[in-house]
């Protein structure tokens, strides 16, 4: 029988799919890409501090794990989104903030605060991997446009086996599907909403993330 991040997944199938038809993904171009690091100068601090937030809620040595492996990775991204922000001469502006660009940080503070550890194990799991592969595409193209300060979105390349392994496990202990569903919907919602954004496109076109 498939897991619990499996089962969630297929049925999301469609939002993510949603995700890659974003027009920066199918034709990147450096506004664009301006506009990413932009809004993921405000995202990744903020991200980095709900992460520690949700540290305080782990009961046992491999949920301390998970979280702590999620704001190594967070604080390292940190360093390299200065870095690419400096070669494509992008700094942290209030008013290049996108309110749909940046909501996904905002529900990670709310799972942070009122989330449970299976929450948090099933976000993260079944966003994670999606983000990669987008970042990758991004990657890809910066590359072959001669940018070299790649590393922010390279660190999310993967792979997610070892930490999907562990949310399954963290997953099973606070079991409550119904509640993960709604959790992985919000989440990759939130996420489909930020690349319509910057791609200077209507997040509703993620459609509703309702069964």
């Amino acid at each position: 029988m498939a897991g619990v991040i499996a089962r969630l997944r297929a049925e999301i199938a469609g939002l993510n799919e949603r995700v890659f038809a974003s027009p920066v993904l199918r034709n990147p171009d450096l506004d664009s890409v301006k506009r990413f690091i932009a809004n993921q100068l405000y995202i990744v601090p903020h991200d980095l501090k709900a992460l520690s937030a949700a540290i305080a809620k782990a009961r046992s040595d491999d949920e301390i794990s998970f979280v702590k492996s999620l704001v190594d990775g967070d604080y390292a991204a940190a360093k390299a989104l200065a870095e690419m922000a400096k070669e494509l001469g992008v700094s942290f502006r209030w008013e290049a903030l996108d309110p749909y660009a940046v909501a996904y940080t905002h529900f990670l503070s709310w799972l942070a605060l009122n989330g449970t550890m299976g929450d948090l194990a099933v976000a993260m799991t079944v966003n994670l991997p999606v983000w990669g592969e987008a970042c990758a595409r991004l990657s890809s193209w910066l590359k072959a446009n001669g940018f070299r300060s790649t590393g922010f979105l390279d660190l999310f390349s993967g792979p997610y086996d070892e930490m999907e392994k562990a949310a399954e496990s963290i997953a099973e202990r606070y079991y409550d599907y119904p509640r993960y569903l709604f959790i992985a919907r919000a989440i990759q919602s939130y996420e489909c909403s930020f690349w319509f954004s910057i791609s200077g496109s209507n997040p509703g076109e993620c459609g509703r993330a309702v069964a």
